[in-house]
């Protein structure tokens, strides 16, 4: 039969049971042998295999499959039965007829039948195989989900009831009501017998050794987990100390960065004031560079650029006369030459920068 990781395969979506039993079963096998004998005595099942020349009568467990004895097809002896399941106490009887006997047929249904596939499928029998539902002990499982195309892709799988009643009845004659019906090789979960046949034995023993599985398995897991807790709690003290200190040094790097800027910028502005001549020296420049037939009614001077009005006898002249001076570059005039016919000189507005061009 498939294991249970086969089984998550089949299906893109997790069977909940199959992960619960794949979980399970790598916990128990932390435990000592005989308990984890003793609590595994909840999937003990009894297994009445059936052909067409034999009965075989099995054990199975998680681990392991035993035959316990093998009778005649056609008379089969009932009690033996009865007496090895007084034995070995299973949790489950189960009746498995080979695939020879079963119809097994692969459908595609939409993906809103899943919640009712059983249902479905019985409805759909007659149309999907030779037989109405009420003729067969049937189930169907999903192999495969298809989101995008909003369909599914079943196996249904059907065992006509004539070959099955008269198992079903000698074995209810003897106060033995089984729990599944199965096919060999079937897949994990499917059980033909309908929900209200199917038979619910020792049901308080059996909550009883699934409470005390669940305990030992959290039991186990928090030994598991617990060492791993606290590496984590120590790997986040260790983080967040990390950060403290990361901050403390973005802070330090930061104040670096402040001061080196101000310290530049106070570089800058000492090699501008080198640069840049004063304004005593620009006026003294000035006094030694403008022609004595021309004076100035304004000087305006801006970072470094100057505003020169005034009145001269030959304007045009000035532009020269600014330029060959050390102090001032780009000489201009910022508006046309007027002439003033008060004084008759050249009214003029001149512009200049303050030091050399490099």
């Amino acid at each position: 039969m498939l294991s249970h990781m086969q089984a998550l395969r089949i299906a893109p979506r997790w069977r909940w049971d199959a992960i619960w039993h794949w979980w399970r079963d790598g916990l128990l096998a932390w435990l000592p042998a005989s308990l984890r004998r003793w609590l595994g005595g909840a999937s003990r099942r009894l297994v009445v295999a059936v052909d067409d020349r034999e009965c075989v009568l099995l054990c199975e467990e998680t681990d392991r499959t035993r035959e316990l004895e093998r009778l005649d097809r056609l008379a089969p002896d009932w009690n033996a039965v009865a007496g090895w399941f007084k034995a070995e106490k299973p949790c489950q009887l189960v009746l498995r007829f080979p695939t020879s006997q079963a119809l097994i047929r692969t459908l595609s249904l939409p993906s809103a039948t899943e919640k009712n596939l059983r249902q479905v499928a019985g409805f759909e029998m007659d149309r999907l195989t030779p037989f109405a539902a009420a003729q067969v002990y049937y189930d169907a499982t999903v192999l495969e989900r298809q989101p995008e195309q909003r369909r599914l892709r079943v196996e249904l799988v059907a065992v006509p009831r004539s070959g099955v009643e008269p198992v079903l009845a000698q074995l209810r004659q003897r106060d033995l009501q089984p729990d599944a019906l199965e096919v060999a090789g079937g897949r994990p979960g499917l059980n033909l017998l309908p929900p209200e046949q199917r038979g619910h034995r020792d049901l308080w023993v059996r909550r009883l050794r699934g409470v005390l599985i669940v305990a030992t398995l959290l039991l186990v897991a928090v030994a598991a987990i617990l060492p791993i807790w606290q590496q984590r709690a120590l790997v986040l003290g260790t983080m967040a100390k990390a950060s403290r200190l990361q901050q403390a040094a973005n802070q330090a790097l930061a104040l670096r960065d402040q001061l080196d800027r101000t310290l530049e910028a106070s570089r800058m502005l000492a090699q501008k004031k080198q640069t840049v001549p004063t304004r005593v020296d620009v006026l003294r420049e000035l006094t030694s560079i403008l022609p004595d037939d021309t004076w100035l009614e304004r000087l305006q001077i801006k970072g470094d650029t100057a505003q020169l009005i005034g009145q001269s006898a030959k304007a045009s002249a000035l532009v020269g006369a600014v330029e060959s001076s050390k102090l001032f570059n780009g000489a201009g005039f910022a508006s046309p030459v007027t002439t003033d016919p008060r004084t008759g000189k050249e009214r003029f507005v001149l512009g200049a920068r303050i030091g050399k061009e490099l």
